[in-house]
């Protein structure tokens, strides 16, 4: 009988998919956070579909190119796998599958809180003596976005395990090599405002340590967030009541204008619909932190989806 226990143990392990490994609380600086994710890559011939639910008679989402990778969420009895490919999640056959584990390459953010002291930033300067690619993403054949000159100065807004930065150049973000970055911490050039740093930092603190959360319509919980379920939470977290929905959030507290955005403060979009229709929490560089299809993550206010669709910012502390 033990033996036979034993077998069903080892049976439901092989089931389980790893799951992802962070710290409670971000990273002040340019550190990383020891992470691991499990993928998935395409070993079908041609490509292979992803489906709205783990059946082949489900609809077909998109097409997966052979050697595609994809994150995966979970797997069922069946071998289905539940992953999510450039931003869509959906079921793929576990046949056409290579599955392992790696270091997670998503970005540690380098979080700076305004404060009434003196304010810091971290920057990189370029020693590679032909230039530095800026790329799309962390590795090495990813698209080039631009070439950054030798000694040019670039800011630093998070680093990933695999020694990869994501930094800013000339308003253009994306990541390089740390091989060819000197990196270091400066006082930084933009004037200091008046703005409590205890409540700034646990907000941002709190906002960050909720990434991976998945999205759920509706979801006001840990177990699931929509856009404003996710902000009305991480409020309440630091004692700050906001309404409920996107439209009411943007109503609430005082108009910022975009040049002053500071940490915590609320930044607004029209996206699906005229007017607020999706809201996250700002963090400062550029960047902020919201509940969007792909779950909790970082975004960035100048550069893709967003870039077009900002429509202002509240300020509610």
């Amino acid at each position: 009988m033990k033996k036979v226990l034993k077998l069903v143990a080892m049976a439901v392990c092989l089931l389980a998919v790893s799951q992802i490994s962070y710290t409670a609380k971000p990273v002040y600086g340019a550190q990383a956070v020891v992470k691991t994710e499990t993928v998935g890559i395409v070993t079908a011939n041609s490509s292979l579909n992803l489906r709205k639910s783990a059946s082949t008679s489900a609809v077909t989402l998109t097409s997966l190119p052979n050697n595609a990778q994809v994150v995966i969420i979970s797997k069922n009895a069946a071998n289905w796998y539940n992953v999510t490919y450039k931003g869509q999640t959906g079921w793929v056959s576990g046949q056409y599958l290579s599955v392992k584990t790696i270091a997670d390459t998503s970005e540690t953010p380098v979080v700076t809180v305004p404060s009434e002291e003196a304010k810091t930033k971290t920057v990189g300067t370029v020693t590679a003596s032909s230039g530095l690619n800026l790329r799309e993403s962390a590795v090495s054949t990813s698209v080039i976005l631009s070439s950054i000159p030798n000694n040019a100065q670039v800011t630093v807004i998070s680093k990933n395990t695999n020694n990869w930065y994501n930094v800013e150049y000339n308003g253009q973000t994306g990541w390089v090599s740390g091989s060819y970055l000197t990196v270091k911490t400066v006082a930084a050039t933009t004037p200091v405002t008046n703005v409590s740093r205890s409540v700034s930092s646990e907000l941002v603190e709190h906002a960050l340590s909720l990434q991976g959360v998945p999205y759920v319509f509706g979801g006001t919980s840990r177990s699931g967030f929509d856009c404003s379920g996710y902000t009305q939470y991480v409020f309440k977290e630091s004692g700050i009541s906001l309404p409920r929905t996107t439209a009411e959030q943007y109503k609430a507290g005082s108009s910022v204008n975009r040049d002053k955005l500071q940490a915590g403060d609320l930044v607004f979009f029209s996206t699906y619909a005229s007017g607020a229709s999706h809201v996250g929490i700002y963090i400062g560089g550029g960047s902020f932190v919201d509940a969007s299809n792909a779950g909790v993550g970082i975004s960035n206010l100048d550069k893709g989806y967003y870039t077009s669709r900002y429509l202002g910012a509240r300020r509610v502390r």
